[in-house]
């Protein structure tokens, strides 16, 4: 009876991300990108960088993007039941387009709890709402490791599930934050700093999170990999108290934009860099889990620790399949950093701290996918490669912004 029930939950939640349920739903949410897009080009006085996030949420927004919903649906009906099953792209980004549609709605509902305009002042931004959705993504984060390290010693339990759980809670957490700074960017100084918030230390810090725990958590559920938690989520907890010092010295308030960064490249080349970053670091925490296993396998074959542990094998390929979606954002982030480069500073390379740093990055990661597919390269070799190379990836995205200046001297301490 308890199997039954348990095959009739399993293929109730199943069917809502497959079949005629996401087929609609994809094609709603392409409409609803659609209607912004025609928003944009034949709504009110068009496409205005400095108030779009406030037309977006307007009625006139709601309108146009609900318009752009129905349109959607109403397409989404013209496909036969038979032919539609061929949109596998349909079962494939729903949940993400899902998950996005969730922090935009969480970050509408943020904004009613924001102070009135008489209460919000440049110059004191600690009363803005933004902060303490950040302090519920840090306790989400931090519990979610402690709980992943338990999960080690304690697998048959709850507390693995509890840790999956919170760190979805401290993503969508740290995702509405993001979009809620961004909104309260434009509260303050009658909208004249208005920007992405991807503008400083602080900002990325909580981006990174994020990036970090979805690709950890996709790899999680399409691998049954939990046991990879234990390694991957300390990085994160170790990042957030990183960032809880940033704030306490007066890092996380909104500030104007240098000229350099007044540009559109800034929403591209930021967050395409973290999706490296960030999946450079579940890279790392799966090597560090390989030599761990590795380690224990030779010196106690019976411990208890290997059940829960994913195999040599299956690390060995997530850290491959991590790296494998952080090089290619991670190049394409490069090369759109040089075409903004040429367009602020006029030449594409300078060998800037900051460019050369990502340059070694690059290589150090090219070099990985290079020996494992020509010279068949796998284990130890490669595990030990990841940790390294997240050191090196750490010293470019930190140490490079705190200790050296360059063209990229805005990234530092201030």
């Amino acid at each position: 009876m308890t199997a039954t029930t348990m095959d009739l939950n399993q293929s109730s939640t199943f069917s809502i991300f497959s079949g005629r349920i996401a087929h609609v739903r994809t094609w709603a949410y392409l409409g609803m990108i659609a209607g912004l897009a025609a928003l944009a080009m034949f709504g009110g006085d068009g496409y205005v960088e400095d108030n779009f996030v406030f037309q977006m949420f307007s009625m006139q927004g709601v309108t146009w993007m609900g318009a752009g919903a129905l349109a959607g649906i109403a397409f989404s009906f013209t496909t036969s039941k038979e032919k539609f099953r061929a949109f596998r792209f349909s079962e494939i980004f729903v949940p993400w387009l899902d998950g996005i549609v969730l922090m935009v709605s969480l970050m509408g509902l943020y904004t009613l709890f924001e102070p009135s305009a008489a209460m919000i002042t440049y110059e004191d931004q600690s009363n803005l709402f933004s902060g303490r959705i950040v302090m519920t993504m840090n306790v989400a984060f931090l519990f979610s490791a402690l709980c992943y390290m338990a999960y080690l010693f304690a697998p048959d339990s709850f507390i693995g599930k509890l840790g999956t759980i919170t760190a979805w809670v401290g993503v969508y957490a740290g995702g509405s934050a993001l979009l809620l700074r961004w909104y309260e960017s434009y509260l303050l100084m009658d909208g004249d700093i208005g920007h992405a918030p991807v503008s400083n230390l602080y900002e990325v810090f909580i981006l990174l999170f994020c990036v970090i725990s979805v690709v950890y958590l996709t790899l999680e559920s399409r691998h049954k990999a939990r046991g990879l938690g234990a390694f991957v989520m300390p990085i994160v907890a170790a990042g957030v108290f990183f960032a809880i010092w940033l704030e306490s010295i007066g890092q996380s308030d909104i500030k104007p934009l240098v000229p350099a960064l007044q540009s559109y490249w800034m929403k591209i080349h930021v967050p395409l860099n973290f999706v490296g970053y960030g999946s450079f670091a579940v890279a790392c925490g799966a090597g560090m889990a390989w030599l761990l296993r590795n380690r224990v396998e030779n010196r106690n074959p019976n411990s208890k620790l290997l059940a829960v542990l994913p195999s040599l094998r299956q690390l060995d390929q997530l850290g491959y399949k991590a790296v494998a979606v952080g090089f290619p954002a991670f190049t394409l982030a490069t090369i759109l950093g040089a075409a903004w480069a040429a367009e602020a500073w006029g030449g594409y390379w300078s060998w800037d701290p900051k460019e050369t740093w990502a340059l070694i990055v690059w290589l150090v990661y090219g070099a990985y996918l290079h020996a494992r597919f020509s010279h068949g390269l796998q284990g130890k070799t490669l595990a030990w490669w990841t940790v390294i190379g997240f050191v090196v990836t750490i010293f470019c995205f930190v140490g490079v912004n705190m200790y050296l200046s360059g063209l990229h001297s805005y990234g530092q301490l201030t």
